[in-house]
């Protein structure tokens, strides 16, 4: 199913204009040197979610990056709102919208909207998403620090994710850190599921996801040991489920690593489709029921 995003407006340096014609200069240095701070939320159901979580970060970004926020808060949920008031009366059935909200060195301010490709995830909820790990290691912390989001941060995970497109397009890229452990993807975190124990990488190494949160509030509901852990590869054999997280993914299984399987990975009624259904009531919406529409 083809969703467009004609009609959408965006917000740019002070002006509304439809999405597909707007613009920043080409010597704007988030161009350049791709010196942009930025984060996104996404609608459920047309309406926003954990906004003041993602601004929280963006916070955190601007004060790591020096990159300055000429916008308040208050402000940019001004815009935020809006945008919404014109954008969501051009979604469609199941369609939800995909926040990004930037602010570059040189002092643009830029805030859009997207329709959600549920498309490109729709495959992975129904049959389980095959990670590989690259050759190209995360960028070491004391290099740049992952826990707050940038676009320079992102080429590193791009290229990965183009590393395993080479041999599998259908697949995806889960990096290993600088000591060999378990990392991030491109624009997710990973959990680990093993005796009612659920694991995820160490936060001082990755982006910290504000659904990946969600998520660990989510287990500790369910009486999961939930902890942070160094994962190596050599452990992955002994889980039973996998699963990512991310704004675009959602909440979404995890078939195999390096064509190593998880078992349990579409059990019905598995701890990942448990948590599934409550992040989906948080939400208001039934998160596997509206990826698997498209």
């Amino acid at each position: 199913m083809k969703i467009s995003d004609k009609g959408i407006i965006a917000y740019v340096n002070g002006r509304y204009d439809f999405l597909l014609n707007s613009k920043i200069s080409i010597l704007d240095l988030g161009f350049t040197n791709s010196e942009m701070i930025y984060d996104t939320f996404r609608t459920f159901n047309g309406k926003p979610f954990f906004i003041n979580e993602h601004l929280k970060r963006l916070r955190e970004a601007s004060i790591y990056s020096g990159i300055k926020i000429n916008l308040s808060n208050q402000e940019i949920k001004k815009i935020i709102n809006k945008l919404l008031l014109k954008n969501t009366k051009l979604l469609k059935r199941n369609e939800d919208l995909w926040c990004f909200i930037r602010f570059t060195r040189s002092g643009s301010n830029i805030i859009e909207m997207r329709k959600i490709k549920f498309s490109n995830y729709a495959p992975f909820y129904a049959k389980g998403l095959r990670l590989f790990v690259p050759k190209l290691k995360r960028i070491p912390p004391e290099y740049l620090d992952p826990r707050y989001k940038n676009s320079s941060s992102y080429f590193t995970l791009s290229l990965a994710r183009e590393e395993i497109w080479k041999f599998d397009r259908k697949a995806n890229a889960i990096l290993l850190d600088k000591n060999q452990n378990i990392n991030e993807g491109y624009g997710f975190n990973i959990f680990f599921l093993k005796n009612k124990t659920l694991l995820t990488p160490m936060s001082k190494y990755i982006l910290p996801g504000v659904t990946r949160d969600k998520v660990m509030e989510i287990g500790k509901n369910l009486n999961l040991k939930v902890y942070e852990k160094n994962i190596s590869l050599k452990e992955i054999r002994r889980f039973d489920e996998a699963f990512v997280t991310a704004t675009g993914w959602g909440i979404c299984p995890v078939k195999s690593i390096n064509n190593i399987k998880f078992k349990n990975f579409l059990k019905s009624n598995n701890f990942t489709s448990q948590i599934q259904n409550i992040f989906g009531k948080k939400v208001k919406l039934d998160l596997k029921k509206q990826y698997l529409y498209f």
